[in-house]
Parts: C-alpha cells; sequence; structure tokens
C-alpha cells in the first residue's frame, strides 16, 4: 500500500526535483517554538536501507550539525519479543554466526529494544538548550563502545537523527521538525544486509539458511508493519538514495543538486543562530 499526502515531497534518483517545490522548509520552521534551540532533522527507513550514511553524509556537509542514532538507546538483551527457540533459528553457531548474534538481529528489528524515553528527553533538553551526552553502539560488533559525544546547543543548531522506529514512537516523532523517510527496494536493502552480516555467516550455506529464515521471520515483517507505515508520516520521501562510504565503491545515486538542494536549505537553517519566524 502507498501512502500518499499532499504534503509530501518525492524524488527519485536521475530526476532532479523543481526547487521551487521541492524542499520548501517554511512548515517545518514555524512549527518550531521561537525558543527552541535546535532544529531537528528525522531520517527513518529499514535496516540495511542507508539511513546512517545519508545522516553521514548531510552532516559532513552541514556546519553546526550533529547525528544522534537510534541505536545509541538500544536496551541490550531486554527486547520483550517472545523468541521460539524450537523453530531452530537461534540454535547453534555456524561460522560466527552465532546465538548471540541472531539474538542480536532479532532484538534490533524490535521497537522495544530502544529507550524511547530516554531518546525524548535528550532531545528535549538540546531544544531547551541543554547539553547533553550520547553513547556510541556499534550494530556490528553488538556493543556499547564505552564512547561518548558530547552534543552542545551553544555549537550545534542542527540535528539529525535517524533510526528505525523514530517515527512510530509519538513523543519523539512530534519533536521531529523535517521528517524524512529514505525509501530504498527490499532487495537493495537485503543484499546491504548480506555484506554487512557476511563477516559472521563465512559463506557458509547452514549460516545463510538461518539468517534468511530470521530475516523472513522477523525483519521483513517488522519493516512492513512497523517501519514502512511510517512512511505517511514523512515530508520528503527519498527514493532509493544511496550515498558513498569512503571505504566502499558504493556510487551517490542522487544527482549531485538533488542532495545539495537538501544540504543548502538545512545549511541555512543552521546557520541561524534564533528560530524566529
Amino acid at each position: 500500500m502507498e501512502y500518499l499526502e499532499t504534503n509530501q515531497t518525492f524524488l527519485t534518483p536521475k530526476i532532479g526535483a523543481n526547487p521551487r517545490k521541492t524542499f520548501i522548509l517554511e512548515d517545518s520552521l514555524k512549527s518550531m517554538d521561537k525558543n527552541q534551540k535546535v532544529f531537528i532533522v528525522g531520517i527513518c527507513g529499514g535496516q540495511g536501507g542507508g539511513k546512517t550514511k545519508l545522516a553521514k553524509y548531510l552532516s559532513k556537509n552541514i556546519n553546526k550539525s550533529a547525528i544522534i542514532e537510534e541505536r545509541s538507546f538500544f536496551k541490550a538483551g531486554k527486547a520483550k519479543r517472545k523468541i521460539t527457540r524450537g523453530d531452530g533459528l537461534l540454535m547453534g553457531k555456524f561460522g560466527e554466526f552465532s546465538e548471540e548474534r541472531k539474538l542480536l538481529l532479532v532484538e534490533l528489528s524490535n521497537k522495544n529494544s530502544y529507550d524511547y524515553k530516554k531518546l525524548y528527553n535528550n532531545l528535549l533538553s538540546l531544544i531547551n538548550g541543554k547539553p547533553v551526552s550520547i553513547k556510541q553502539f556499534d550494530e556490528i560488533e553488538g556493543r556499547y563502545t564505552g564512547e561518548e559525544i558530547e552534543i552542545n546547543p551553544k555549537f550545534i543548531s542542527l540535528i539529525i537523527l535517524e533510526g528505525y522506529f523514530i517515527f512510530k514512537d509519538d513523543k519523539v516523532r512530534n519533536l521531529i521538525n523535517l521528517k524524512i523517510f529514505n525509501e530504498i527496494d527490499d532487495d537493495v536493502r537485503l543484499s546491504r544486509l548480506l555484506v554487512n552480516e557476511n563477516k559472521f555467516l563465512k559463506n557458509i550455506p547452514i549460516a545463510f539458511k538461518h539468517f534468511f529464515m530470521i530475516y523472513e521471520k522477523y525483519i521483513k515483517p517488522t519493516y512492513e508493519k512497523d517501519i514502512y507505515p511510517t512512511k505517511k508520516q514523512a515530508k520528503i520521501i527519498l527514493s532509493n538514495c544511496l550515498v558513498k562510504d569512503e571505504k566502499e565503491e558504493e556510487e551517490v545515486i542522487y544527482e549531485d543538486e538533488t542532495l545539495s538542494l537538501l544540504i543548502n536549505n538545512l545549511q541555512n537553517v543552521a546557520n541561524r543562530q534564533k528560530f524566529n519566524f
């Protein structure tokens, strides 16, 4: 089912967009309180959808910006979803694809695995001009790194929040000024997940079998039920937007002027010391 609202802007690669109709941020700016210290951009999408790379690409090109990742609020081992071991999904270790790794994949695709109350409080503090410290979680290693990033509204005026379920939680969603949904074809997301997981799968057939079972039973249904429907909350829909990673050969599918237009508009927002509109 496609969601289409009159306030949504759809962008597709290699087509570009009408600069007079695209990235018009007046409505987003008007939604801000005049005393609000930061402008919050939310990027939502499924696993393997390139949200993190897109957020880093934007932040790299926008001064006075910082990234907050949903995974920094992951409650490791505290997922409430009932996991049935009888189906064999989590039993056994094949290569480096251990039971712990399988469980992590399941938990990452569970909206109950994230502390949205803490995320909301951190965003609210930033809006009110108070600095926060954000713990860093390594999704590949499946652990917190021990590092923390401090974000101070005295120096940062634009926050880029990225995650799977950030439009699902009402309180968090209502703090986001500009909502972007990064929609990637299912087969592309799956192939990217496989690339990420091959470190653990080691090209072992039975490990791949278990991965696909987890994908079909947990990851795909979660996207269809809890992530894709939140597309209707977005102001901007990016279609198959993939950006280049410095360590990879992946190309920027979007034409430069398309992302440049978004970056320029957001930079203008970030440069405003006070949001009195």
